[in-house]
């Protein structure tokens, strides 16, 4: 089970065994936002001899309370998280709570095997964990991957010309990454010339251009044209999909649910009927009506958060100015553990250092730890 939508299709595609979000395995979605944390919430039980929870660090303690009264006793329950990567959207610390109770048996996986030392994404996300900065490192194995850059740029003009090279040439030419197939900017803000609100548009305007031939739909100040990538922002358990052919019916499914963090890309726009189709990662074909459009952003660019769960091939990381309580170590950490082939870095150097060593996070008053 996991926290995160996007999470869950990854684990479904690593394991090969179905995954399902908490939400949804508890049956939770449909309660309003305002209701969550009841203690009246009725949860459907779990029948279960071992329950695997991944990316813990993404559970806060309303639905920690729901997973602990569906389980039943004598379950065994293993959970599986990073307790370095941002803390749940929601109130509490459950991961870092449970560890340092030092009530339960702890694993803790800090070494580094000899193929995974080849990969600088892995070794220099180790660094940036332990307070040790990439920039200017030379110590890697002769034989590491050419699969982590960094580029030092201060000017945030310049830093958007490097980030539009990247995504519609250079790294292209560099492996034959494709920005729609496997590529994805990070970025740890909404606002500014770097923040996803006005990178959505540069990069809306040169990945998928304005043209007579491709149907567009302006929602307030958004357009959402054909061919866009789109995240879902809102957890919506009623909205109806398919996936798969209706001729094939051993592929063919139906059901219903979109989850927030979800991304896909719009194939159609029909104003007769006033939809949009969308194709989500996973291959579901999802219908929204014109009215519902405020559960779509453009996802050419998403903020580290929104990423949390998730994994990328190619990310490019853009580190602007921004306020100190988002500069964190744990913050880059995060984004760096997004790219599974390749990360490239864009930012000025003192700043990143700047992040690095700036572990001092927002501390969260919980009272967990001490009731064990």
């Amino acid at each position: 089970m996991l926290q995160h939508g996007r999470a869950a299709k990854r684990m479904s595609e690593t394991t090969g065994e179905e995954a399902k979000t908490i939400h949804r395995l508890l049956e939770i979605g449909k309660f309003e936002e305002d209701k969550l944390g009841s203690i009246d919430t009725d949860v459907t039980p779990v029948d279960a001899d071992v329950i695997v929870i991944d990316e813990m660090s993404m559970v806060d303690i309303f639905i920690m309370n729901y997973l602990v009264k569906a389980i039943y006793l004598g379950t065994k329950v293993i959970f599986v998280g990073d307790p370095n990567q941002l803390p749940s959207v929601g109130p509490g610390s459950i991961l870092k709570d449970l560890i340092d109770s030092k009530e339960f048996i702890t694993v803790h996986l800090d070494k580094i095997f000899r193929q995974a030392a080849k990969s600088k994404i892995i070794v220099n996300a180790h660094n940036v964990n332990n307070g040790i900065s990439f920039i200017g490192k030379r110590d890697y194995d002769e034989d590491s991957e050419n699969d982590f850059f960094y580029i030092n740029e201060s000017n945030q003009e310049k830093m958007l010309y490097q980030l539009l090279s990247l995504c519609k040439e250079r790294l292209k030419s560099f492996g034959n990454y494709e920005f729609f197939k496997n590529i994805q900017v990070l970025t740890p803000t909404k606002k500014g010339m770097i923040g996803t609100k006005e990178l959505n548009k540069s990069l809306q305007r040169e990945l998928n251009p304005k043209k007579d031939e491709i149907l567009e739909k302006n929602y307030g100040e958004i357009i959402f044209r054909e061919g866009d990538r789109v995240m879902q922002v809102k957890n919506n358990y009623d909205i109806y999909w398919e996936k798969g052919s209706r001729d094939d019916l051993k592929s063919y499914e139906v059901s219903t649910g979109v989850f927030n963090g979800e991304i896909g890309r719009i194939i159609k726009i029909d104003n007769e009927t006033r939809q949009i189709e969308i194709e989500f990662d996973d291959g579901k074909i999802v219908w929204y009506a014109f009215s519902e459009l405020d559960q779509l952003e453009h996802a050419y660019a998403i903020t580290i958060h929104k990423a949390q769960g998730s994994e990328f091939d190619v990310v490019i990381l853009a580190i602007p100015p921004s306020s100190n309580m988002l500069l964190t170590r744990n913050l880059l950490y995060t984004g760096i553990t997004r790219a599974k082939k390749l990360l490239i870095v864009i930012g000025n150097k003192n700043l990143i250092e700047f992040m690095i060593n700036n572990c001092d996070t927002k501390k969260r008053n919980t009272g967990l730890k001490m009731k064990f």
